[in-house]
């Protein structure tokens, strides 16, 4: 950007969950929630000099019946839903690239031993990516055909409780909790799987002088 005068707009919402390619959802959204009535800092780095300036952000004049208590929760659990959303696909993302990982090192040795520790351990990741992420989905209209999976569920959830200004609906924290907990279920696998499993597949890599395999973890 070079000098003069320059206009930047901020649309007031804060970044989406975490995605990956190809990611297919039904009636669910991944976008962030919209920043609520305050005081901001506006923050601007130019030739190592820092700038800030106050902005404020007031409430739509019509919604009368809209508390900035109503505002904090709905932002408060919208934040929430979004930071387990994307745990939820980062794990899809992790589990394809051991997979991605593995297909690599087999492609290089037909050793015996190396391939059934990999398929075993590329059959059980896989296992926990179809429940976390319907993985047979390959257009928009598939979900109709296939159940939709925990990442799904979350993305609905946070899309119902993004939708207008207001307090979350009684039933969406429960639901939340529930979900959260059903996740858990499936990251806690998989962490099994990678601590167990993984070792084993890269012990046999060693015995080959082939590279191992990083199994990353989860950010949440």
């Amino acid at each position: 950007m070079g000098a003069g005068l320059h206009t930047v707009q901020w649309g007031l919402q804060y970044p989406g969950a975490t995605t990956f390619d190809g990611m297919i959802l039904w009636g669910a959204s991944t976008a962030g929630p919209m920043a609520i009535p305050g005081t901001y800092t506006v923050r601007m780095t130019v030739d190592g000099r820092t700038l800030t300036q106050p902005l404020t952000v007031v409430k739509h004049p019509l919604y009368t019946d809209v508390t900035q208590s109503d505002l904090e929760a709905q932002f408060a659990l919208a934040i929430r839903i979004r930071d387990k959303l994307s745990e939820a696909n980062q794990a899809v993302t992790r589990i394809r690239d051991i997979k991605g990982q593995v297909g690599d090192r087999l492609g290089k040795s037909q050793d015996r031993r190396l391939k059934t520790v990999g398929d075993t351990l590329v059959k059980h990741i896989s296992a926990v990516e179809e429940e976390i992420y319907q993985v047979r989905n390959q257009s928009g209209q598939d979900p109709l055909n296939f159940p939709i999976k925990v990442n799904n569920r979350i993305g609905t959830l946070n899309r119902s409780v993004n939708t207008g200004d207001g307090a979350p609906i009684a039933n969406a924290e429960p639901i939340f909790n529930d979900l959260v907990q059903e996740l858990k279920v499936q990251t806690d696998r998989l962490e099994m799987i990678i601590n167990t499993e993984l070792p084993k597949l890269n012990a046999e890599l060693r015995r080959l002088g082939l590279v191992e395999i990083t199994g990353g973890r989860i950010i949440s």
